[in-house]
């Protein structure tokens, strides 16, 4: 297994098929240079992945080769969007594509680990959308991991924010002392809406059959009658998505947990509720996760407001700022408060760029170097975010072993 220290020493979804429509298979293009991509889960966030990969074929870097969803429409419609490349109604038929070299996973957040753990078992390296697990999943998470230990696989989460070259020099200057021991954090996600939730309805009719298939949509949910809703808006449920939490404040969490080298969380709290809009998960989030000897990282989310907040890591001897992106703001302020100690700016270099993540995956299928946004961090950052909801759910501490890797209420 690799360990975080790693990160520190870079430098600088039963029926058959869906008949395939024909396509130039990329064995016949040079495997070796072109990369076959397969997509499982062709909805609203996907078609940013596919427009990368239809780029990315323009440069004979990456070719789409297969889709594969549960809502036939959409299965065809990104068939289309692609040139043509095969469609599969089950996951499974795509995994046995041997043009498939990597799976990107776009399904609900319920299906992303079982169809991780299926794409590396078929020996596929897998870009795997955010977060890594449903929040009661959390045992799923590292069947992921093991899976892709065991395969010798790749696996990115898609945490665009970790698309940026400058984290491994931070967390070298951290680890030498340049703000002193981290002692405190606070991150944040705020927006006005909840339109990233509440996604189009783009046939208030369907019902499950041929052309939709609910059982596999499902997956180890809990069985309930079928609902457009559900089905379409799957983010604005409990059983499907975890709200904020794992929709949002992942992406600011996760670069601050590598360039921390931070671990397992000993003990988290979940606040917050549905105080704005009509849904079931949370539009106000909040989270406290301690660590064992510091540091304590606060993170607060609203969906009723957009005034922002920087990220800071608070130091016994320093700080370091994350301005905001989009605002016309240089990128990390490191502000030392030792004697002769000058402040450094860093601009961004990638954060937030979902291509820039694409490319560094590829990079990586070919280098089998580790890619920026990894499985074992993936892992470590959904403890204390799976730990947050159960606090807010359950109305209790919770506790985290790390002899067991387990959660216990408190």
């Amino acid at each position: 297994m690799t360990t975080r220290r790693d990160f520190l020493k870079t430098a600088a979804v039963a029926a058959a098929a869906i008949p395939a429509l024909d396509i130039i298979p990329a064995s016949a293009q040079g495997a070796n240079e072109r990369i076959g991509v397969g997509f499982i889960g062709v909805g609203g966030r996907s078609g940013a992945h596919q427009g990368i990969i239809k780029n990315f074929q323009k440069e004979g870097i990456a070719e789409p080769v297969a889709v594969c969803d549960v809502y036939r429409p959409r299965l065809v419609k990104a068939s289309e969007n692609l040139g043509g490349c095969k469609m599969y109604d089950e996951h499974e038929n795509l995994l046995a594509d041997p043009n498939v070299d990597v799976v990107c996973i776009a399904a609900p957040d319920r299906l992303h680990a079982p169809l991780a753990i299926d794409a590396l078992n078929a020996g596929k390296d897998v870009y795997c959308e955010k977060p890594l697990t449903h929040w009661s999943q959390f045992d799923m998470a590292k069947k992921v991991e093991q899976a892709a230990e065991k395969n010798k696989r790749l696996v990115q989460v898609g945490t665009q924010y970790m698309a940026d070259e400058n984290f491994p020099k931070i967390a070298q200057m951290i680890q030498e002392g340049i703000i002193g021991k981290p002692v405190h954090v606070q991150l944040s996600y705020f927006r006005r809406g909840d339109w990233g939730e509440r996604m189009t309805i783009p046939d208030a009719n369907a019902k499950p059959g041929p052309d939709l298939n609910w059982e596999r949509f499902l997956g180890d949910a809990p069985k309930v009658p079928f609902s457009v809703s559900r089905f379409f808006q799957w983010r604005l449920w409990w059983d499907y998505a975890g709200g904020p939490a794992t929709d949002l404040l992942v992406h600011m969490f996760t670069p601050v947990f590598c360039v921390l080298n931070l671990d397992f969380p000993t003990r988290v709290f979940g606040g917050g509720g549905t105080f704005q809009y009509n849904r079931e998960v949370p539009d106000q989030c909040n989270i406290i996760a301690d660590y064992e000897d510091g540091p304590s990282v606060v993170m607060c989310n609203s969906l009723s407001n957009h005034v922002p907040s920087n990220t800071m890591i608070r130091g016994t001897n320093g700080i370091i700022i994350w301005e905001e992106l989009g605002k016309g703001k240089s990128g990390i302020r490191i502000v030392p408060f030792a004697p002769g100690k000058e402040e450094i700016n860093i601009p961004w270099n990638g954060m937030g760029d979902t291509s820039k993540l694409w490319r560094n995956l590829l990079d990586c299928v070919k280098t089998r170097e580790k890619p920026f946004s990894d499985i074992e961090t993936a892992v470590r950052v959904q403890a204390p975010l799976s730990m947050g909801v159960i606090s807010h759910r359950e109305n209790k501490v919770v506790l985290f072993d790390p002899e067991t890797q387990t959660m216990s209420l408190n």
